[in-house]
């Protein structure tokens, strides 16, 4: 069974994510799951998918999307589709890469177009829910969310933008995805480092600003 389901609600991550693809774009969704982000997404748009499970791959081209195929993004291979996309997505996924700065680089430099924009979701280990069990010495790890198991980086909205800096790129929009606390942050977004679960980056390349 996957454990990563999506979570649509008007504060969530992924519908910040959504909205910023906005519509008639082309879309590379590394890390793609089973579609969820192409199904809610404006139906102009066009989306390919990556993603590491077959299982997932095969649910996405069910869910509309054109293309999609297994990929390790650790190897960082040629893709079959000879095209520039208008939108990179990379939706909770970097986190569980070796090398994040290699994977946004290699990504950018081939298959991003002109013009084109990097949508980022990365967890903030800053949440308030760490922070208060870090108080009483917990720091366990979990099936999903900000402590996954299976991630190899943690992230504060500081190093978060660090790494897509590092990576050639500028920031156009910081913003949160919160399920119990968006509606606040939506007012008080200096909050964000206590309350956001995730942290949403979209940037641009440095020579298009």
């Amino acid at each position: 069974m996957n454990p990563y389901k999506p979570l649509i609600t008007k504060y969530s991550g992924h519908t910040t994510i959504i909205r910023r693809i906005g519509k008639n774009n082309k879309v590379l969704d590394v890390g793609c799951n089973d579609g969820y982000l192409g199904i809610n997404a404006d139906k102009t748009n066009q989306f390919y998918g990556l993603d590491f499970s077959a299982i997932c791959v095969n649910n996405a081209k069910l869910s509309g999307y054109i293309e999609a195929i297994q990929y390790d993004l650790n190897l960082l291979q040629e893709l079959p589709w000879k095209k520039k996309f208008d939108v990179i997505i990379f939706a909770d996924v970097l986190e569980h890469v070796l090398y994040p700065k290699k994977v946004i680089e290699f990504f950018t430099q081939n298959y991003l177009a002109e013009n084109g924009h990097i949508i980022f979701s990365l967890p903030n280990v800053a949440n308030w829910q760490i922070r208060a069990n870090l108080l009483f010495g917990k720091f366990k790890y979990t099936e999903t969310g900000i402590l996954d198991k299976t991630h190899l980086h943690l992230y504060t909205y500081f190093s978060a933008t660090d790494l897509v800096c590092s990576a050639n790129l500028n920031i156009e929009h910081i913003e949160s995805g919160a399920r119990f606390f968006g509606y606040i942050l939506a007012w008080i977004p200096a909050l964000r480092g206590l309350l956001a679960t995730n942290i949403i980056i979209t940037s641009v390349k440095k020579n298009n600003i």
